[in-house]
């Protein structure tokens, strides 16, 4: 140990005897470090905000029923790929709490005369939505509201629905009021208003975020929005189902109850994947991992060229202290130990390369993600996390020295009479 810390003393002189190259030197490793480090640093931290946005709409207990193939077009004009669903299953297998489904189709819709006699009629979106959705699932969905004087679905409801301010307008119809609906064959209902949802600037002012239904802000301002039972009566067993939503019960497991859902429906015939927190989370740890690692990589380009840098300093040193190294060898040193001189002496310049790139990379992460959210209107986390730290001092530590293995062996290859004889 003591002859580690002579040796240690030895480099730390000669690195401080050639300042300036050894600046230079430091400077081809830090500018390396630093854009791996403020890369790993912004993939870090941009993996943590998305899973801190996805815990909080998403929550612990929770899992959401898509379709195996859900970024596909739906058969009956839906955005997203559809799905059989028997919700009276879902809701009777052990653990779940509550479950809430939405449907889509599109239905011919006739509203009530105007002035003049007129009657607009058409084909609109209508979407089936369970009750609980308002009341268990407003993380997901936003804060919903309807105008003064109306009301959104509570449990027991049918024949009723709930417009969106665009569409109330253009049909001619208030709180109270009633449209035609008609589904498939000589399905046709006659629909009470109510309530009718605020107009879409005080939608972007009230709504709280979340997934958004289709009277949220965002909405194209033309959907028809009815019970989910009431769906059945226009057109039959939930075979267009878009989204799922599902609590479980306190104590049970979310990922196992997901796993039996998605079993038992599958038995039933529904082609669908159920997806809880654990799996959003891992995708994002493996897109922004592979993100970060790919950028990184490019950027550690530049560490090959401090590398070699390290590497033409050496070379140097051990040519300008070649007498230095016959007399050592006269006095005793070994091979062993001028090798050890030289390879410490490289590894102090990764190591201290490392450390002043390690600081500008935290730093400059530190302002891009400032300017990011600023950008994007969003709070983007910063990582200094010690993993990362230490992984990269460690690294820079190990650069420098592997740089340094061909030199040291020739330094310490030296024959005595040779290089006492060097001028």
């Amino acid at each position: 140990m003591r002859k580690f810390f002579d040796f240690l003393q030895l480099a730390g002189r000669s690195i401080l005897h050639r300042k300036m190259r050894s600046w230079l030197t430091v400077i081809g490793v830090f500018i390396g470090i630093t854009a791996v480090v403020a890369l790993i640093s912004i993939g870090l931290g941009l993996e943590k905000t998305i899973n801190e946005q996805v815990s909080g709409v998403f929550g612990v207990d929770n899992f959401v029923i898509l379709n195996e193939d859900a970024f596909g077009g739906g058969p009956h004009g839906g955005d997203a790929e559809e799905y059989a669903l028997d919700l009276e299953l879902l809701r009777s297998i052990e653990g779940v709490k509550v479950a809430a489904a939405i449907r889509e189709r599109t239905g011919f819709v006739q509203g009530q005369p105007d002035a003049e006699g007129n009657t607009l009629q058409g084909f609109l979106p209508v979407e089936g939505l369970s009750p609980e959705l308002m009341t268990e699932f407003e993380s997901f969905t936003g804060t919903l509201a309807a105008m003064p004087g109306g009301r959104l679905f509570e449990p027991g409801d049918v024949e009723v629905a709930v417009l969106d301010y665009e569409i109330s307008q253009r049909l001619g119809v208030e709180v109270g009021d009633t449209i035609f609906v008609a589904g498939d064959g000589d399905n046709e209902l006659d629909l009470t208003i109510v309530g009718i949802m605020a107009p879409s600037e005080e939608e972007e002012e009230d709504s709280s975020g979340g997934f958004g239904m289709s009277f949220s802000s965002g909405s194209t301002g033309d959907t028809i929005s009815v019970p989910y039972d009431t769906m059945d009566l226009l057109w039959g067993p939930a075979d267009d189902v878009l989204i799922t939503l599902v609590r479980t019960k306190p104590g049970y497991d979310v990922d196992e109850v997901a796993d039996q859902a998605e079993e038992a429906l599958k038995q039933r015939g529904s082609e669908i994947s159920a997806i809880t927190y654990t799996d959003i989370s891992d995708a994002i740890g493996t897109m922004t991992s592979t993100i970060s690692a790919f950028l990184a990589g490019i950027a550690g380009i530049s560490l090959l060229v401090g590398g070699v840098g390290v590497m033409n300093t050496m070379f140097t040193s051990v040519l300008e202290r070649t007498k230095e190294i016959g007399v050592m060898k006269a006095v005793g040193a070994k091979n062993a130990h001028v090798w050890m001189i030289f390879l410490i002496e490289s590894g102090l310049m990764g190591l201290v390369g490392g450390i002043v790139g390690t600081l500008l990379g935290l730093g400059l992460s530190a302002i891009a993600s400032m300017l990011i959210g600023r950008l994007f209107e969003i709070e983007l986390i910063v990582v200094a996390s010690p993993t990362l730290i230490a992984v990269t001092l460690l690294g820079s530590f190990a650069l420098g020295a592997v740089a340094g293995l061909w030199p040291a062996w020739r330094a310490s290859r030296l024959p005595v009479v040779d290089a006492l004889r060097y001028e």
